[in-house]
């Protein structure tokens, strides 16, 4: 991305474009170049810079679960300008708007409630707390893991029941693993999927970033085969859409 401005001059830099052009009298939204120089700025590269750090401190933790044999990390990073949604009161309320995840494949060795259990007892997070109590757990609770893989994904009144994952309670982190398909389903629908959602090919990104880590790793097929069943753990900033840094929309535009 080059050399970084001094954070005083970047950030003014930036900052003052930006206001001559939303108060000289005319409502235009900053243009696409205007928009990079936002999102590449000092200050957002010192919110990307430590939300990055935070939460690859915590994937981290996952490795010291037994168990767990990690296979790759796929990190995103994007920023996206305004929209007006084609009516004014639908507009967004920022600017810029830049939002992050990191995504880590492991392959699992044993039985995968075993391992689930000590990712519970690790003390990474709050989980999702079971406010349903017993015989009904909460989703995204490990006792509704539990439940799901005991019956089949079936609940006792016949119903299928949703997939099985697990949930950090602020929703800042999220893991899926292969579990058992519901009755009439195929052996892969259970199975973990690709992750990533190749957010950096997309056009209307005002800055996008996407880092795999090996460059060249296993396959999540190739995990699978290696130790019998996958799992993913996700990790995403802890505000509302995974968001670390946003520019507010004055009101006039």
């Amino acid at each position: 991305m080059g050399a970084r401005r001094g954070l005083g001059t970047g950030v003014l830099a930036v900052a003052g474009a930006v206001m001559v052009a939303m108060t000289s009298g005319c409502s235009t939204l900053p243009d696409a170049d205007e928009l990079r120089a936002m999102a590449t700025a000092d200050g957002a590269q010192l919110k990307r810079d430590s939300e990055e750090a935070r939460i690859r401190a915590l994937v981290e933790r996952f490795d010291q679960v037994e168990g767990l044999q990690y296979g790759y990390t796929v990190l995103e990073d994007e920023c996206t300008g305004p929209s007006d949604g084609g009516l004014k009161q639908q507009a967004t309320v920022h600017l810029m708007t830049c939002s992050m995840n990191v995504s880590t494949v492991f392959g699992v060795e044993g039985d995968v409630l075993d391992v689930l259990r000590r990712i519970d007892d690790a003390g990474i997070t709050q989980w999702t707390p079971d406010i349903n109590g017993p015989g009904s757990p909460s989703s995204g609770t490990l006792d509704y893991a539990l439940q799901y893989h005991r019956l089949g994904g079936v609940s006792p009144d016949g119903l299928l029941m949703p997939t099985p994952f697990l949930a950090s309670e602020n929703k800042a982190i999220g893991i899926g693993w292969d579990h058992p398909p519901r009755p009439g389903e195929r052996a892969e629908s259970g199975q973990v999927q690709a992750v990533g959602s190749s957010v950096c090919a997309a056009d209307a990104a005002v800055y996008s970033r996407c880092l795999t880590s090996p460059e060249r790793p296993d396959t999540i097929a190739a995990l699978r085969a290696r130790y019998g069943a996958v799992l993913t753990v996700t990790v995403r900033p802890a505000v509302g859409g995974g968001t670390y840094y946003t520019v507010p929309r004055p009101k006039d535009t």
